[in-house]
């Protein structure tokens, strides 16, 4: 006889159709229920709160007084709370939004007691490869998990499932969902056929006699009358026996029975049973850009600044650190980051990630000012610090952006060298924007706007180097640009050639190899909703190569460009397309950069979209005829087939969703033979695809445009609507946008500098004027520091994650990871600091390795020896 455990839950959206003010509104009626029950009855409980703490926060808003009484039914084992902070999406965020995530909300766990120590992730629009790993890396060893299991990939519903580092996890699916016993009848003529019911369809996959059955749904009120009509059941059936249970006693009966659960290693990705909504990738690309800004902002840029200065003497705003990821958390839910809410709440989710950026940026800006302000100026001018935060020394073309009313300026290094640099643009700025105090000028006063490419060498590893900006002095350094009609590009690596038929060619000059058709747009329709792309059936797609382009190239030393404006006429909605008419144009520009520093082409297209209901790709044939392809994951890299085999047999077996070949990435794909590849990394572009009929060729999703939340029988999701059949007029992202990423081709032999190519993308060298021009007044900074300085050099083929302050003690965090899926060395660490090897929860000790495993994260904990 099979024991049923009947877990007792509620699943918390905190927006989606309605905003976060209705959730925390109803989230006081329903905790005083909750609460007054429990308290009531000893004998009901325990209750699952969703396994997010932001619940806590979004509750004590609204009811600080019940603080305790919520604690001690929280430590009394009757409230289940954490461990994560927010139930995350995995497939749209980073690795370390994911990570600090479960880091933020054990720590919410333990101030308020103790932590559900099992990964519970009932939502998730698809689950990556890698939870596993991140699980044990927190010692969490269980999981239970809805949407992308199907016995296609592992044959029971339970199973033990492990990363490509080893570690593994007992993992329980819900086949049917989380809410498959909601609302059962409270009445004794009634609760037997139905939880019976129940309980047969939940057994349909399972592997031993110890089954889950959960209670409840979304934003549901407690089943109270549930557990203690158990006995009743019990009674009057003999098929099952249920007992009213949670997550800890169920996995420990299961763990008597572990031998019988099979073995099961990858992603969940499948949508036969429950729909996993491939189309959220795309969906409002402009909170995912936002979003991807943010990231990178706070773990690869803000963080190590603030960390190096903090080692230096200054203070570390941990409190307001953790304040924004939280904030960006709470739109990290799968709703919430894949866009498929009302418009109300996407205007909130977008404001949120828009607000944290600009707090982060205001404290890269002031922590840049009180470094640059410590710097005694070894000579004359004015101090630029340029900050590379990977811990390995670098040689970078660095951005910045200066105002001067001066035509001459130079950049000299330390020794009073003159530095090379290029101009990447020029405009004219009103410094009234820019300087506080000629605001209440009656005139206006005009500066030169100067986007500068500078060549720096030899910037030092975790750390910064000081150059100098001098005004009103010869162009020293500065390289002219040759502004032509030609249409073709070179450098060492590479050449570009915008040939007759508007085709552009690249030629990688290393191997002779010929990439035909690169960088073309494809237009097509999208009938779809804010969950999928839905093409039409008999679809018009309209290429780039068709419109008249203008092609403009300026070369030189340290960059050139070859830039392709173009008019996109295109149909202005489905209606026209239908009918095979073009009615708007759609403004684009493009511009293909190769530069000096580093064997890549970087590629911006600006456009303005003006047309309803369609979907734009920029495409790059790779040549390459291979089975499998790879993407980047959270820590590491996954192998996926290029034309998936369930293709073939989802309508056949009445699949939720078609498995398109639309897949999530972090920021890179890559094609390859044994002889050599071909790789796109983006700036926040999330989703790429291989087509059927075009499996040689990468498409990068730019955006999609729709018009729905949710519609009903669409082309890849047949039948019921998803979400609410609602409007979503700004889900058509009119207007100006920005799409930014770079091609990298390789040959195998130069692997090595392929990855450390990816990574030199992925965090760029950073600058900072310190010229006197603020917002905001400061006193004059007291500590004093060198004009170079490193705080640690790691010799290693890993790649930098993250450098922060340690959430415990005064040390600080490195995280590097191996981003490939072979072992690699660890390499050698140089610095002053006392280190010590840990997990991600930073504070379970490793003993160190010469090895970084595959596709796993590897974490140091630093401190000085005084610290200790």
């Amino acid at each position: 006889m099979k024991t049923i455990h009947l877990i007792q839950h509620t699943h918390w959206d905190r927006e989606w159709y309605f905003t976060e003010n209705d959730s925390k509104a109803l989230l006081y009626y329903f905790m005083e229920d909750l609460m007054s029950r429990l308290e009531a009855d000893n004998n009901i409980g325990p209750f699952i709160l969703d396994a997010q703490t932001v619940m806590l926060d979004d509750y004590f808003e609204v009811a600080p007084e019940n603080k305790f009484r919520l604690e001690k039914l929280i430590n009394d084992n009757r409230v289940l709370i954490g461990p994560w902070y927010t139930q995350t999406d995995f497939l749209t965020v980073s690795a370390e939004s994911i990570t600090r995530n479960l880091l933020l909300g054990l720590i919410d766990c333990r101030k308020m007691g103790k932590a559900l120590e099992v990964g519970y992730i009932p939502d998730s629009f698809g689950q990556m490869a890698q939870l596993p790993m991140l699980l044990n890396q927190f010692n969490i060893d269980k999981a239970v998990l809805w949407r992308g299991w199907s016995e296609r990939l592992v044959a029971n519903s339970e199973f033990t499932w492990s990363s490509q580092d080893g570690s593994k996890v007992t993992t329980a699916v819900f086949p049917w969902g989380y809410g498959c016993a909601k609302w059962l009848p409270t009445d004794k003529h009634s609760i037997t056929d139905a939880i019976v019911a129940c309980a047969q369809k939940q057994c349909q996959f399972a592997a031993t006699q110890q089954v889950m059955l959960p209670n409840g749904n979304d934003q549901s009120p407690f089943e109270y009358q549930i557990p203690g009509l158990l006995e009743h059941v019990n009674q009057s059936q003999d098929e099952f026996h249920f007992v009213n249970s949670s997550f800890g006693e169920y996995f420990v009966a299961l763990s008597n029975e572990q031998h019988l659960l099979p073995e099961f290693s990858g992603e969940m990705l499948d949508p036969k049973y429950m729909r996993i909504h491939r189309g959220i990738f795309s969906t409002r690309m402009d909170i995912k850009q936002a979003n991807a800004r943010l990231e990178q902002l706070l773990s690869r840029q803000l963080e190590p600044l603030l960390a190096l200065n903090y080692s230096q003497g200054l203070p570390y705003p941990q409190s307001a650190i953790n304040a924004i990821w939280r904030s960006a958390m709470k739109s990290h839910a799968h709703d919430s980051i894949g866009g498929c809410n009302s418009e109300r709440v996407n205007a909130m989710v977008l404001n949120r990630l828009e607000s944290g950026i600009e707090m982060a940026e205001q404290l890269l800006e002031l922590n840049f000012r009180k470094l640059t302000e410590g710097i005694e100026a070894q000579v004359a001018g004015t101090k630029v610090v340029v900050f590379n935060s990977v811990p390995k020394a670098r040689d970078s073309l660095v951005e910045l952006t200066i105002y001067t009313p001066h035509q001459q300026v130079a950049f000299v290094d330390g020794e009073g060298q003159p530095l090379r640099y290029q101009i990447i643009s020029e405009s004219q700025q009103d410094m009234s924007t820019i300087i506080q105090e000629l605001s209440n000028n009656t005139t206006t006063t005009w500066y030169r706007k100067l986007e500068l490419a500078v060549e720096v060498t030899a910037i030092p590893a975790c750390g910064y180097t000081t150059i100098y900006l001098q005004e009103e002095t010869d162009n020293a350094g500065e390289l002219p640009v040759t502004v032509s009609q030609a249409k073709r590009i070179t450098n060492q690596w590479f050449e570009l050639e915008h040939l007759a038929d508007n085709t552009i060619r690249l030629t990688d000059l290393r191997n002779n190899r010929h990439y035909s058709n690169a960088f073309e747009l494809v237009d097509g329709s999208d009938e779809g909703d804010n969950y999928n792309f839905s093409p039409l059936a008999n679809d018009w797609l309209l290429s780039s190569h068709d419109c008249r382009q203008q092609v403009e190239v300026a070369t030189g030393e340290l960059f050139s460009t070859l830039k392709v404006s173009f008019e996109f006429e295109l149909p202005a909605d489905l209606a026209e397309r239908k009918q095979g008419k073009r009615s708007v144009t759609l403004p684009v520009c493009m511009t293909l950069t190769l530069r000096q520093d580093r064997p890549s082409i970087d590629c911006k297209v600006e456009l303005n979209n003006t047309a309803l209901d369609h979907r734009i790709q920029i495409r790059f044939p790779t040549g390459i005829a291979n089975a499998l392809h790879y993407a980047d994951q959270p820590f590491g890299l996954i192998t996926r087939e290029t034309v998936p085999q369930e293709l073939a047999l989802w309508q056949q077996e009445e699949w939720t969703e078609a498995p398109i070949a639309n897949y999530p990435m972090q920021s890179m794909v890559l094609q390859r033979d044994e002889s050599a590849g071909l790789a796109v990394v983006t700036q926040g572009l999330r989703e790429y695809e291989f087509a059927q009929t075009e499996p040689e060729t990468i498409a990068v999703t730019l955006f999609r445009s729709v018009g729905w939340l949710g519609q009903a029988n669409l082309t890849y999701r047949p039948g019921r609507a998803s979400g609410m059949v609602l409007p979503s007029p700004d889900s058509q992202i009119q207007g100006e946008h920005c799409f930014e990423l770079s091609v990298v081709p390789f040959s195998a032999e130069a692997e090595t500098e392929f990855w450390c190519t990816i990574e030199q993308i992925n965090t760029p060298v950073i600058a900072h004027v310190g010229t006197d021009w603020a917002r905001f007044r400061l006193n004059s900074e007291q500590n004093h520091f060198p004009a170079r300085h490193s705080l640690v050099l790691w010799q290693s083929d890993l790649h930098f994650s993250t450098l922060k302050k340690a959430e415990q003690g005064e040390g600080l965090i490195l995280r590097a990871y191996n981003p490939t899926a072979q072992p690699q060395t660890m390499g050698t660490l140089n610095t002053e600091f006392v280190t010590q090897l840990t997990q991600l929860d930073e504070t379970t000790s490793r003993e160190w390795t010469e090895t970084a495993l595959p596709s796993s994260p590897v974490t140091l904990s630093m401190t000085r020896a005084e610290q200790q």
